[in-house]
């Protein structure tokens, strides 16, 4: 980057600024903490080291380990421990003596562990009468523990402060406002307080002031957009399939994205929001939709939320041609669906199900057979919808009249605009102009060669003879790169050519002249003229040109096209990419010799003529699919070429798909020898002509910026017919061995008399789907169920985590045998009772935590309780945690005055820019919208988000990493996303408050962190705006450059990226 930072009163400054922030270092380092839950501690220790052989399923010698309940019922030889007696307990004894685990002994700190459980008479062991796992038990009944602490503000601080003074523990000092409406803020919207709401909070002192700033966030509709984001990690959103190399894109996804959004700033009871993702469109048959029926906004919402049955990746667009790959691919989508199932609702792993009866967790193999019958109506791998399909067409009539008014306006405008440019073209053309010639003088030298004849050449002879006089010639300019590498690959002169390369290969396609070679890489596709013949290669020079899916432009391609006239030779082409960008190219003149009597070939319907352009504009339109249109001179010809995947055939036309974007091809010129413009003539009309498309270009952008998706076309999941199919155990998870037909029906762990968990439809019945769907979830949001105790045990536990960092339970996507047991059982299942009789409200659930005193504390550090707690698991302070990636991107727009607080509509692109860069164009429409609306591609994250740990998600994420590494530093204080942001902030200062420094400084702290500077922040901060200008002796705005560094360093700083 082209700018100095003074590095000693910039570091200085830094710390003068993270002094103000609560932070650990320094503390003593903490000393072994105390067992304060004996039992759980014990069970934990049993089932993380004995789980693998005395799990559930088949455990050896009949001894499961995985419950208190299975410990108390002993094994084949009889009862394992004797309460307060070692030398009885044969448990203690095996791992006395090493014997067990058998590969590696209980260190010395597990084996005190249990000698204390068994020597204090192994508190908690359940007597066999009760042998199901605390999550698959109906909630529990509990009433909040008295409490004497004056510091408790609700229920929930009971249970908290009793853990606490068992631990000889209490709870911080409350944070200050300052440090809690920044707090709220982020918790509930993802984005920083501004000035004005932090000085409303601070100006309120009557009673219920908290109580109220909690509300004006809960109403925000940024609300939705964070909550709602933080539901789409968990159902494993993204816009694209995620398919190894054939990440193609998910472009009707973002509809689901928005419905998420709305239905959490509605606060929809979440039993329903559950239904409806499961089963929408069999509740929209039961609310009187049916085929041909009017489409209302409730309707097109319950479509809209079965997108969550197809959040998995999904390959099957673009599998392999192997029968057997084919069907693996789609087994592999259900088994995705069922696996995001298991993890956001029902808090259990169930993949290891799939093969064998899971070691850990109470599920057979049979079971997991029969949960996806549930799904596969739906996802029939026998009668196989493909992903680019799954689309129901469904619109309000005044809605979709609007939408084909405005598409029709546009297009008209569009039409316009390129007619205006065509006539420029047509009124200043020289004579003889190459109009998109395609040369790169920068990177290596030209040369020409010329190939000839107008009739189809008999002999290998003919050839290569020069063109007789009078005859049409073409001429190939192309660059002669003696090396290029591509991912550590080189291209040199291989001997062996080739017509094209899979993607991520390399090979060489020569023609016998010298350097004349092209690298292909993807897909071929094919389009037969109507007259088969010869060949003219022509290369692409692709303009950028806005599409209603967003899309950004590709760079450059290579194709040929089959004309009568010239010699039939698919090896020769001209273009090189290297990762999807330019690094060479090519172009084809077509020269009459005086006037043309008849054309040499066709493009669509029309002849090639002296004087006019011609090519093809190639749009991605979403679902896989192109349009191809026929251009003269800019303009859509009239017929369009139609693209089938096919191997290329003698005399046809293929072309190589880049980067999944949309492109202009527009670079076959015809020109007349005679008379010749001059050098000077074609410099300046080339120059003119630049300019000339460039206000072209960026007119069509403006009214394509403008282009909205079809309403009607909504991706779902649906049924083909309400007869299911049968489906079978697969032995080993191969579908090629399938067993026994097995039922639909959910785990039997969850079953009981008053809510079976075997079910074949819904009741009441539906009749154009299987009902299995909407029948499993009624059966999960059943009141007072098993099922419905989990849902509401892992929904729970969810939000706590989003707001402390930790859930109760440390495993979200676990609740079984083998996850983390919970810090505080009795909050769990009382704050998942409260949750349900509220309705199964969320902003509720936010009410009662957020008001809590335990939420209300500080996050000073405490040497004494890190040394009895050092992870916090009794919560004595409130968790210091690092803005997640989203957040941080969004609150440097917020702070920058650059947020664009639109909300929905289709995702905002990411390019690839490098090998490990991906970035948003500042220059995209929407580049500053808030993350969410960001093109979430699986396996090309947006940078600056990667490296705050924004998850890849495989198939969803429930809980997310939060690093430390030296990158992050890195990023802040060298991206050029900070940068610009740090660029806008220094502007914003100045706007709003005008060249005052003090106040400069005071507001800058107010938009970044919520609070005015400290005075030793203050001092630091004027002695860095009086020294920084140093660095830059050759400036004339040396005093700008210092404030704009000021700001990137306030927006690299601790106290902004962490949340106290």
């Amino acid at each position: 980057m082209n700018r100095a930072l003074r590095l000693p009163t910039w570091v200085s400054l830094i710390i003068v600024i993270a002094m103000g922030l609560v932070v650990q270092a320094g503390e003593p380092a903490p000393t072994q903490s105390v067992d304060t839950r004996l039992p759980d501690n014990a069970l934990q220790l049993l089932k993380d080291r004995c789980g693998k052989c005395h799990g559930p399923a088949e455990p050896e010698s009949g001894l499961m380990l995985m419950t208190l309940a299975g410990v108390a019922q002993g094994g084949d030889g009889g009862a394992v421990v004797a309460p307060g007696d070692l030398a009885a307990s044969a448990l203690w004894q095996r791992v006395a003596n090493d014997e067990m685990p058998p590969d590696d002994p209980l260190g010395d700190d597990e084996r005190a562990l249990l000698r204390r459980w068994i020597e204090a008479g192994t508190p908690g062991l359940a007597d066999g009468s009760e042998t199901d796992h605390w999550a698959f038990r109906h909630l529990a009944d509990v009433t909040p523990p008295a409490s004497d602490d004056p510091r408790v503000r609700g229920d929930i601080d009971r249970f908290v402060t009793v853990r606490l003074a068992e631990a000889g523990l209490g709870f911080n000092d409350e944070a200050d406002r300052a440090t809690l409406v920044r707090r709220v803020s982020f918790d509930l919207t993802g984005l920083p307080p501004s000035p004005d709401e932090v000085a409303a909070f601070l100006s309120d002192q009557g009673d219920g002031a908290y109580e109220r700033m909690i509300e004006r966030y809960l109403a925000s509709p940024h609300y939705g957009e964070r909550w709602g984001g933080h539901w789409l990690d968990t159902a494993g959103y993204a816009d694209s399939n995620g398919y190894f190399n054939a990440d193609t894109d998910r472009p009707l996804a973002y509809r689901y994205r928005d419905y998420v959004v709305r239905a959490y700033n509605a606060d929809l009871p979440f039993d329903r929001f559950v239904c409806q993702q499961l089963a929408g469109d069999e509740l929209a048959e039961l609310a009187g939709y049916g085929p041909g029926g009017d489409v209302t906004p409730a309707v097109i919402e319950l479509f809209e939320a079965t997108h969550f049955l197809r959040n998995a990746p999904d390959g099957t667009d673009s599998s392999d041609g192997n029968p057997d790959e084919v069907k693996a691919d789609k087994y592999k989508a259900l088994e995705g669906t069922l696996q995001v199932v298991g993890s956001a609702l029902l808090g259990l792993k169930l993949q290891c199900a799939r093969c064998h009866a899971h070691k850990f967790e109470p599920i057979g193999h049979d079971e997991y057979y029969s949960l996806q019958a549930v799904f596969y109506p739906a996802l029939n791998v026998d009668d196989w919808v493909k992903p680019k399909e799954r689309v129901v067409i469904a619109a309000e009539a005044q809605r979709l009249a609007r939408w084909e008014a405005d598409t029709a306006r546009i297009d008209a405008e569009i039409a316009a605009a390129r007619q205006r440019f065509t006539a420029w073209t047509n009124e200043h053309r020289p004579p003889g102009v190459v109009v998109f010639a395609d040369r790169f003088d920068d990177l290596a030298q030209s040369l020409s060669a010329q190939w000839s004849n107008t009739a189809p050449v008999q002999d290998d002879a003919a050839a290569t003879a020069p063109p007789a006089l009078g005859e049409p010639a073409v001429t190939l300019d192309a660059v002669t790169p003696d090396n290029i590498a591509l991912d550590d690959v080189s291209l040199d002169n291989v001997a062996a050519p080739a017509a094209a390369v899979r993607d991520g290969q390399l090979a060489v396609i020569e023609s016998g002249q010298p350097g004349d070679r092209a690298i292909s890489t993807r897909d071929v596709f094919d389009w037969t003229p109507p007259r088969k013949g010869d060949w003219i290669q022509v290369t692409f020079d692709l303009v950028a040109d806005s599409v209603s899916d967003g899309g950004a432009a590709a760079q450059r391609v290579a194709y040929f096209i089959a004309l009568v006239g010239f010699h039939e030779d698919p090896a020769r082409g001209g273009n090189i990419l290297v990762d999807g960008n330019p690094a060479g190219g090519a172009s084809v003149h077509v020269r009459y010799p005086g006037a043309a009597t008849s054309p040499l070939g066709t493009v669509g319907g029309q002849a090639y003529r002296p004087g006019h352009n011609f090519g093809v504009r190639v749009t991605n339109v979403g679902d896989a699919g192109f349009r191809l249109e026929h251009l003269v001179d800019g303009s859509t010809e009239g017929d369009s070429l139609t693209l089938a995947a096919a191997d290329l055939p003698d005399g046809g036309f293929g072309f190589e798909y880049c980067c999944g974007r949309s492109f202009i091809v527009d670079n076959v010129v015809v020109e007349t020898s005679d008379p010749a413009a001059s050098n000077e003539v074609r410099e300046q009309y080339t120059a003119d002509l630049q300019a000339e498309q460039t206000r072209r270009d960026k007119a069509v952008s403006a009214l394509e910026s403008q282009r909205r998706e079809n309403p009607g076309r909504i991706a779902w999941v649906s049924e083909q017919g309400a007869e299911p199919p049968e489906v079978f155990r697969l032995a080993r998870g191969d579908y090629k061995s399938p067993q026994e037909a097995v039922p639909p029906a959910a785990p039997s762990v969850l079953d009981e008399e008053e809510n079976r968990a075997t079910f074949t439809a819904a009741d009441p019945p539906v009749t154009h789907t299987s009902g299995r769907r909407l029948a499993l979830a009624r059966w999960l949001t059943r009141p007072d169920s098993k099922a419905a105790a989990l849902l509401a045990r892992v929904t729970v536990n969810r939000v706590w985590q989003h707001h402390f960092g930790t859930g109760i339970v440390a495993t979200p996507d676990n609740l079984g045998y083998s996850g983390a047991a919970p810090t505080h059982p009795e909050l769990l299942d009382w704050l998942a009772g409260q949750f349900v009789r509220d309705g199964w409200s969320l902003k509720t659930l936010h009410r009662r935590i957020l008001t809590s005193a335990t939420y209300r504390q500080s996050s000073a550090p405490s040497a004494t309780a890190a040394r009895v707690d050092p992870d916090n698991a009794l919560l004595w302070r409130f968790p210091l945690r690092r803005l997640d990636a989203e957040s941080l991107r969004d609150a440097m727009l917020a702070v920058s005055g650059e947020l664009d607080v639109r909300m929905g509509g289709s995702y905002v692109p990411t390019s690839r820019v490098s090998v490990s860069e991906v970035v948003v164009d500042e220059a995209t429409n929407g580049a500053h919208r808030r993350s969410v609306y960001l093109q979430h591609r699986r396996t090309q994250l947006e940078s600056v988000l990667q490296t705050f740990d924004a998850p890849s998600v495989v198939f969803n994420c429930t809980r997310r990493d939060s690093t430390t590494v030296p990158l992050q530093s890195l990023a802040l204080l060298n991206s050029d996303f900070v940068r610009r942001r740090a660029v806008a902030l220094s502007s914003r200062l100045a706007r709003d408050v005008g060249d005052d420094d003090g106040a400069r400084i005071e507001h800058a702290y107010q938009l970044a962190l919520a609070r005015p500077p400290r005075d030793a922040e203050l001092a630091a901060s004027r002695a860095f705006l009086a020294e920084q200008p140093l660095a830059y002796p050759q400036r004339d705005d040396a005093a700008a450059a210092a404030w704009v560094d000021f700001c990137q360093m306030l927006l690299a700083s601790n106290a902004f990226i962490y949340v106290e």
